[in-house]
């Protein structure tokens, strides 16, 4: 197999198709990261951007506000031509979209004044061939800021689905550098740390950030459940259980988020995030 195949298998398959169902949905419940992470960037008015892992492109519109250009790239075709369609529709001019492998693609030398990205960068085979290949896209003296996951135990917003799949087997430790790519790959900061001095970048930051995200965006208790238990990450824990430890799981973690959930706003969790920044 070549150069993140699972990945690219997996997000032009069956990952895919929760996100682009559901896009509207994850930008709402993502909004404070993607706040932060701009925020942070401070992107200038002029300079050019690459957003990694750019989804169905919500932070690329937003950091094109304020850029000169703007390009987004992801290995999922499906969620790129969201993308490209928020794009049309929106009549943004200076965004472009682009699937691509960001570990291996030539993005040319010195291009870019900023990249960003929210929680994409996690998912490469070889963390610092990737990350080494977008320093050099990088212009001198460039800045990257991302958003990533700090580790299960640090993010409440999956707390119901642990402790009911916990009821029955084991959680696995998900995540870290030697366990391969996947959402919780980058949870350890002195992992992340390490990473980004041998991709040779400097003037490293990584600073926690503990949000609140409105599960699913918002709504009732059975709109934000089924949103929550229609997610990967969710859908492999409970694949974990027989049949009937399935259903009965899905009642705890039902009955939980309707104890959380808030009248006229929908169910609000804590999330662990680390923001991390560092110089070409």
């Amino acid at each position: 197999m070549g150069p993140n195949t699972q990945q690219f298998e997996a997000w032009n398959g069956g990952e895919s198709v929760h996100y682009v169902d559901h896009a509207d949905r994850y930008d709402r419940q993502l909004a404070p990261v993607s706040d932060a992470l701009l925020a942070r960037a401070a992107i200038r008015a002029g300079e050019s951007v690459l957003d990694v892992g750019c989804g169905c492109g919500v932070t690329t519109l937003a950091a094109a506000e304020h850029a000169g250009a703007a390009v987004g790239v992801d290995i999922s075709d499906p969620l790129v031509r969201v993308a490209v369609e928020r794009a049309r529709l929106a009549e943004v001019g200076n965004a472009e979209f682009l699937v691509a492998d960001a570990q291996t693609h030539g993005f040319g030398d010195g291009v870019y004044d900023v990249v960003i990205s929210q929680f994409g960068l996690m998912f490469f085979d070889d963390p610092v061939g990737a990350f080494s290949n977008l320093r050099r896209a990088m212009a001198a003296g460039g800045r990257i800021v991302f958003a990533t996951w700090q580790g299960l135990d640090a993010n409440d917003w999956l707390g119901p689905v642990v402790r009911a799949v916990g009821q029955y087997a084991e959680v696995p430790v998900l995540g870290g550098l030697a366990n391969g790519g996947g959402m919780f790959a980058l949870r350890d900061g002195s992992e992340i740390a390490g990473l980004l001095d041998a991709a040779g970048f400097a003037d490293l930051a990584i600073e926690p950030f503990s949000p609140d995200l409105l599960v699913g965006g918002g709504g009732s208790v059975d709109e934000s459940a089924d949103f929550l238990l229609g997610m990967g990450i969710v859908r492999g824990l409970l694949g974990r259980l027989d049949p009937q430890q399935r259903e009965s799981a899905i009642r705890v973690v039902r009955g939980e988020l309707a104890e959380r959930h808030e009248a006229g706003v929908g169910i609000r969790l804590a999330a662990g995030v680390w923001l991390v920044s560092a110089t070409s």
